[in-house]
C-alpha cells in the first residue's frame, strides 16, 4: 500500500511542481483529493484494521503539522499558501516515516511528525543549487560587500546554536550511562527541552552549553571538540543558506521600481507597514527572525509588529488596493518612492524533492545531527 501512497505523491509533486514553474501558482485540486485519500487511507487501517486510534488519526494530524510548520514560513514571508499545501499534502499521505526509509528520526517512527523531515530535506536538497547559483551571479555583479556578508555577517550564531545542540547531547549521554531511561522518543524529548531551556536563557544558556561541552572534554574524550565543531559546520551551513536566499532575493531576484511602476500580484522585497503613528519599511531577513523566536519562544518573533500593515513580501503577491495605498503614502510623502519587487522562487519542485528523498531514504538533518556528534 505504502507503494500506492508514493505513486500517488509522485502525481502531486509532477502537477504541483509544473504549475508552480510555469504559474507560480498551484491548484488545490492537485492536492487536496490526493491528501484527501491519505486521510481516508489511515481512518480506515487504525480503526477498522489496527484498532489504533492514534494510527487513525495520524493523517489528520500529519496534515495538520504539516499547515503549522508551513504557515511559520508563510508568516516570514518565504512561503505562499499554495506552497503550505503541499507540505499538508505529503504530510498527510506520510504522516509517519516510510518503510523504505533508511534513516528514521524518533519523532517520524512513534509520533506522525513525518513533516518536518519533508521540509528539512527540502531545504538542504536545494542548497546547492541556491549556494551555486548566487555566488555565480554575485562573482558576476562584483558585489564582494555580499559575499563578505554571507561568509562572516554574524558567524558567531552558528557556534551558538552548537553549543546548545552538544550541551542538551551531553546530558543525553549522561542519563543513558545512568540507565535512566530507555525510550528513544523520551530521550529526543528531553534533548529538545534542554535546547529549548539554553534558549530561554540566553548568554546563560551558551555558558550552560559550554560547560557541559567542556565537562564531557574532561570526563569523557576530548575528540568530543571534533563532534561540537562539526555540528557547528552544519548550523554554518544552515546559516549560511538563509543569508544566501536573503542575498538573492535582494540582488538577484530583486528590483527597485517606482510607485507606478507596481503591478497586482508583485511580491515586494519588503514589509511596509504603520506603526506608533509613523510609515515604517523592514527588510530584516528570515534567519535573524528565527534566531529571535528561538531565544524568546515566541512564534511572534517571525513576524514584524505593526498597528497597520500595509503591504508585505508574502508570496501571494500585491492587490490593487496595496497599489493604491501606497500611492497615496507617496504623494502625501509619507514614504519614498522606491519599493523592493522581487520574483517568486518556486518551492513546489523543492518539496517534491524533499518528498522523494524522505520516503525512498530518509532524514537527512537527523542524521547530520546524529553523525556529526557520534550518537
Amino acid at each position: 500500500m505504502e507503494l500506492l501512497l508514493i505513486l500517488l505523491g509522485v502525481i502531486m509533486g509532477i502537477l504541483t511542481s509544473y504549475t508552480d514553474i510555469k504559474t507560480g501558482f498551484i491548484d488545490d485540486k492537485h492536492v487536496f483529493p490526493i491528501a484527501g485519500l491519505g486521510v481516508l487511507y489511515y481512518l480506515y487501517l487504525g480503526f477498522l484494521i489496527k484498532h489504533n486510534t492514534i494510527l487513525a488519526l495520524s493523517g489528520i494530524i500529519g496534515l495538520g503539522t504539516g499547515f503549522l510548520l508551513g504557515y511559520l514560513l508563510y508568516m516570514m514571508g518565504g512561503w505562499a499558501s499554495g506552497d503550505v499545501v503541499i507540505l499538508m499534502g505529503y504530510s498527510a499521505l506520510f504522516p509517519y516515516a516510510s518503510k523504505y526509509a533508511k534513516i528514521i528520526p524518533p519523532y517520524a517512527s512513534k509520533y506522525p511528525l513525518h513533516s518536518l523531515t519533508i521540509l528539512l530535506n527540502s531545504i538542504l536538497a536545494i542548497f546547492p543549487f541556491i549556494f551555486i547559483y548566487s555566488l555565480a551571479m554575485l562573482l558576476k555583479n562584483k558585489r564582494v560587500d555580499r559575499l563578505k556578508q554571507i561568509f562572516i555577517g554574524k558567524w558567531f550564531r552558528p557556534f551558538e546554536f552548537a553549543l546548545w545542540v552538544s550541551g542538551a547531547f551531553v546530558v543525553l549521554r549522561v542519563l543513558q550511562q545512568f540507565s535512566i531511561f530507555g525510550n528513544p522518543l523520551l530521550g529526543f524529548l528531553i534533548w529538545v527541552i534542554t535546547i529549548a531551556l539554553m534558549v530561554k536563557l540566553g548568554k546563560i544558556g551558551d555558558l550552560i552549553g559550554a560547560g557541559l561541552l567542556i565537562y564531557d572534554i574532561v570526563f569523557n574524550t576530548p575528540q568530543v571538540i571534533y563532534s561540537y565543531l562539526k555540528i557547528a559546520v552544519t548550523f554554518y551551513l544552515f546559516k549560511t543558506f538563509f543569508s544566501l536566499v536573503n542575498i538573492m532575493r535582494v540582488e538577484v531576484l530583486t528590483k527597485k521600481v517606482s510607485v507606478n511602476e507596481l503591478k497586482e500580484w508583485d511580491i515586494l522585497g519588503e514589509w511596509i507597514y504603520e506603526k506608533d503613528g509613523k510609515i515604517q519599511r523592514e527588510r530584516e531577513g528570515s534567519f535573524d527572525k528565527l534566531v529571535r523566536a528561538l531565544k524568546t519562544l515566541d512564534v511572534n518573533a517571525l513576524r514584524v509588529e505593526y498597528d497597520k500593515l500595509i503591504a508585505s513580501p508574502t508570496a501571494e503577491g500585491l492587490t490593487k488596493e496595496n497599489i493604491e495605498m501606497l500611492k497615496r503614502l507617496v504623494e502625501e510623502g509619507k514614504l519614498e518612492d522606491e519599493f523592493l519587487v522581487r520574483n517568486a522562487m518556486p518551492f513546489a519542485p523543492a518539496l517534491f524533492l524533499g518528498f522523494l528523498i524522505s520516503v525512498l531514504y530518509g532524514d537527512l538533518f537527523w542524521i547530520l545531527l546524529t553523525k556529526t556528534n557520534g550518537l
